[in-house]
């Protein structure tokens, strides 16, 4: 009977150290560490030539995903019908002006092809600096009529990629390798 108890008591301090374990590991915002830790682990275990079709592929993704977005009147819930593309086709600009949504002043429509070279920078109606992630938001919300996408999403880092892309070969090279000197 002592053995049986034993045992016993054996597993229910082992559940309650992993079940604490594992409140630890989330409330210390471990997860996305171990995530992580566990993404580089599949990572490494691949050939090289794996690693490069893995990564293109999911940039690719992400890229067709961004373009898909930007392209799509609905991205951001906006409600006016403009989509990024309205005032930005293909990345270029349309020329003239953007009126202000309840202002009495316009600004110039900029082309996006070398824009995201420029981020983080300050941006007047924030009055912060800001990400790329969040000029978009804030074309959603004053242009779109929507509310923007949660920086924390796969969309969000895909309308970034897309953007981002409109500037490869100017000053930046999205999804690049990084050079030996850095």
């Amino acid at each position: 009977m002592k053995r049986k108890s034993n045992l016993f008591g054996a597993l229910l301090v082992s559940s309650l150290l992993f079940s604490s374990c594992s409140m630890m590991v989330k409330m210390m915002g471990m997860e996305d560490l171990m995530s992580a830790m566990e993404n580089m682990d599949k990572m490494m275990a691949r050939s090289a030539s794996e690693k490069r079709s893995y990564v293109k592929s999911k940039q690719s993704a992400a890229l067709a995903t961004g373009e898909k977005l930007f392209n799509d009147p609905l991205t951001g819930e906006g409600t006016n019908g403009l989509s990024c593309n309205s005032c930005h086709p293909s990345g270029t600009s349309t020329g003239g002006e953007a009126q202000i949504p309840m202002r009495e002043y316009k600004i110039p429509i900029p082309s996006l092809v070398g824009a995201s070279s420029s981020f983080p920078k300050y941006k007047i109606p924030n009055d912060a600096v800001i990400t790329l992630q969040q000029m978009n938001n804030n074309c959603m919300r004053m242009f779109m009529s929507g509310k923007g996408l949660d920086l924390n999403t796969p969309e969000a880092w895909s309308l970034e990629t897309y953007v981002a892309s409109l500037s490869n070969g100017e000053t930046v090279q999205v999804g690049g390798m990084m050079s030996q000197s850095q």
